[in-house]
């Protein structure tokens, strides 16, 4: 992983690099959310910055970004899922649909915890028109808690972090797959019993 950007950033922009590179990571900064969460606690240990100011700084950052997904997807979403509904996708948007109707504070705050869903969830919530209260209230908390571990992370092992997380990620994103497969099964064995009952 190469940090040399958000080197560059820090010299020269100090606290505010530490909410851009949490922001820019939207727009694909090529850089894991860990690793940039991580970094701005290393900073506190290596550099004069206050843990405080340094933590605000990433955290407002990565809400704005989550902020900024969650209303792109709300303004662009719909239209793609119309589009999406004259498909073969219909049905599995629809199940999403409801899933998040129903289940919408435990999709919405997990998805902070691994990685993939983190990115694409505030966008697939404000197209699917989740009200933006409750998307808050769900994300909120996730957010500060995700972001804390991180930093903490950073703080605590600042030389040998990079290390810890990379076996951390590929710990995630096996879970990450493994949520996949269940709901896709799931969802699956559901199409499977409807079509018994039907014929």
């Amino acid at each position: 992983m190469d940090l040399t950007i958000l080197i560059e950033l820090v010299q020269k922009f100090g606290y505010f690099s530490m909410f851009l590179f949490n922001w820019l990571l939207l727009f694909g900064l090529p850089i894991p959310n860990e690793v940039a969460a991580s970094f701005t606690g290393v900073l506190t240990e290596i550099k004069d910055f206050n843990p405080f100011y340094a933590f605000i700084s990433a955290y407002l950052g990565l809400v704005s970004a989550t902020f900024f997904a969650y209303t792109i997807g709300r303004l662009l979403g719909p239209r793609l899922i119309n589009r999406l509904n004259r498909t073969r996708l219909n049905k599995p948007i629809d199940a999403f649909s409801k899933y998040l109707e129903r289940r919408g504070n435990i999709a919405i705050g997990l998805s902070f915890f691994l990685p993939g869903f983190r990115w694409a969830m505030p966008y697939v919530v404000g197209a699917n028109q989740f009200p933006l209260k409750l998307f808050l209230k769900y994300s909120i908390l996730p957010s500060f808690i995700w972001m804390m571990i991180y930093f903490q992370l950073g703080r605590t092992f600042p030389y040998a972090y990079k290390l810890m997380l990379d076996n951390l990620q590929l710990f995630l994103i096996s879970l990450s797959l493994l949520i996949v497969s269940i709901f896709v099964i799931r969802y699956l064995i559901i199409q499977w019993k409807l079509k018994k009952r039907t014929s």
